[in-house]
């Protein structure tokens, strides 16, 4: 089930220029502590870049699940498995962090994705850290906590 979230207070209405990406949300314990894997990769310097969740721009002829699991292997170096789904999110005039034309609306599927092995940075990613889900960065992608937040919600038992 996917959910929709607008982050404007108004309703926009019409046709946009849309970026569809995806991208898996690696959450595991790590030294007793539940943590989520996040990486920094676009054009700006290191410290002008957020901490985001692996995944990229959809390609055509690539369904949603094949566009995630080739970005978690061009980005961590490894295969994952979908275990579930989390929320979709639109992102209304966020800038990327690539050369690419920014667009009005960008569309962020998420899914939960496990890994089997440690993850190895590729070659565009400027960063990769393990962060504690309580306890995240200050310079966090915006949908980063959102969808933090969402798998509390779905996946831990209370």
């Amino acid at each position: 089930m996917s959910l929709i979230k607008n982050f404007n207070q108004g309703i926009e209405k019409g046709v946009f220029k849309t970026m569809i990406a995806s991208g898996p949300v690696i959450i595991q314990e790590r030294n007793e502590v539940l943590k989520t894997l996040l990486v920094k990769h676009g054009d700006k310097s290191l410290d002008e870049l957020k901490w985001k969740f692996c995944g990229g721009k959809l390609l055509q002829g690539s369904s949603l699940e094949e566009n995630t699991i080739r970005e978690a292997h061009e980005e961590i170096g490894l295969d994952i498995k979908i275990v579930g789904y989390l929320p979709t999110l639109g992102l209304w005039q966020e800038v990327p962090e690539s050369g690419e034309e920014k667009p009005e609306l960008i569309v962020l599927v998420h899914y939960l994705a496990e890994i089997y092995g440690e993850p190895v940075r590729g070659l565009e990613i400027k960063a990769m850290d393990w962060f504690d889900i309580n306890n995240l960065s200050a310079d966090i992608a915006p949908n980063v906590k959102p969808i933090i937040d969402a798998y509390k919600k779905m996946y831990l038992k209370k």
